[in-house]
């Protein structure tokens, strides 16, 4: 006996759904890999039942192969492969991460600043794995946001590497741990048949790492000029440097939870300059 909902609960659902992807740029893009996966599993339905092979087309115009089968006219394949997963569990691993990341990043950085380094770490995942690809021609196309994830979680351990983490939602670890366990599985994982793979998730994270401390470089910069033609004076810049630092500091000891409504307002302007 099968179940009817009324249209009432479906209309909620779906006003439910809209107003979750418009909370967040984070939400918005793990709805956009999930249509994505979506577009995929029925490309390859409909290919099984025409005996088409649709979802390998897909595949030939949007992931990223290796080096020996890669041409530069084929560089949006370094965003593109991104957005397709080899599977259900690939797909939901990444989303789960990029919310966690992402949410914990937007602590300290604006939206925008966050879904930015989640595509520079992509692109720069790809990069890597093309590049190293040279010396390994067999490596399968690669596909997945492993690198992106993987940059804003570098960001942020960079920003405060003790903030508090709960594995398996009981075991507290400093989020340094999170990710120097997995950046001991990609490196242990380099000599295997996820090589590439392994690969674009160092890439991804070194984006993170190296931008981690530096948001303004993922919005652009505005240069202030005096009637001389100088610059914003630095001593501003300075001071609220050493305002951050004392604030990731107090994070790293106490939470965020502990700071005063002062530090967390001083944070959320922060990220928005």
């Amino acid at each position: 006996m099968g179940l009817a909902f009324p249209p009432s609960h479906q209309n909620d659902a779906v006003q439910n759904l809209r107003r979750w992807l418009k909370e967040s740029r984070v939400h918005a893009w793990i709805g956009v890999l999930i249509a994505c996966f979506a577009l995929q599993t029925i490309l390859e339905v409909l290919g099984w039942l025409g005996h088409v092979n649709l979802e390998g087309a897909l595949l030939s115009y949007v992931a990223l192969p290796a080096w020996a089968n890669w041409q530069i006219g084929q560089i949006w394949t370094l965003l593109t492969y991104g957005f397709l997963h080899y599977g259900f569990m690939h797909l939901l691993l990444n989303c789960v991460m990029l919310y966690f990341a992402g949410h914990m990043l937007k602590t300290f950085w604006t939206d925008l600043q966050v879904v930015r380094l989640f595509l520079v770490g992509i692109i720069t995942g790809g990069i890597a794995f093309v590049l190293i690809s040279l010396w390994s021609p067999g490596w399968n196309p690669l596909m997945g946001a492993s690198a992106g994830v993987l940059a804003l979680l570098l960001a942020a351990t960079r920003m405060s590497p003790r903030m508090p983490v709960y594995l398996l939602g009981i075991f507290k670890v400093p989020l340094w741990v999170v990710s120097a366990i997995l950046l001991f599985i990609s490196v242990a994982g380099l000599s295997g048949e996820n090589g590439g793979g392994q690969v674009a998730h160092l890439g991804g994270a070194l984006a993170g790492w190296v931008l981690g401390r530096s948001p303004e470089y993922l919005t652009g910069f505005s240069w202030r000029t005096s009637r001389f033609g100088s610059r914003a004076p630095l001593r501003v810049v300075r001071e609220k440097t050493l305002e951050l630092d004392a604030i990731l500091e107090k994070i790293s000891k106490v939470g965020y939870e502990k700071l005063s409504p002062q530090e967390k307002d001083f944070l959320k302007r922060y990220g928005q300059n």
